[in-house]
């Protein structure tokens, strides 16, 4: 079964667009998850959202998710 929608949203953009927009404003993925299962640049769909008035998600969602990212900059920084 799984690999059947695979396929379909392989084989249909529209789709393939419809579910990962959906799963974007359900928040369950970002918008990087959301350009790379679309198979675009995060800027390039990000611009696109802008266009159709889909409201962008950015910063960290909660505590965690922002700790995460500091962590994430001072290992970087670090280096």
């Amino acid at each position: 079964m799984a690999n059947a929608l695979q396929s379909m949203i392989a084989n249909n953009s529209d789709l393939a667009w419809s579910l990962v927009v959906s799963a974007y404003l359900d928040e369950e993925i970002n918008l990087g998850k959301a350009a790379e299962m679309l198979g675009m640049h995060e800027h390039e769909l990000r611009d696109r959202f802008i266009e159709l008035g889909i409201p962008l998600r950015v910063g960290p969602v909660d505590k965690a998710e922002a700790r995460a990212e500091a962590e994430a900059l001072n290992s970087w920084f670090a280096r």
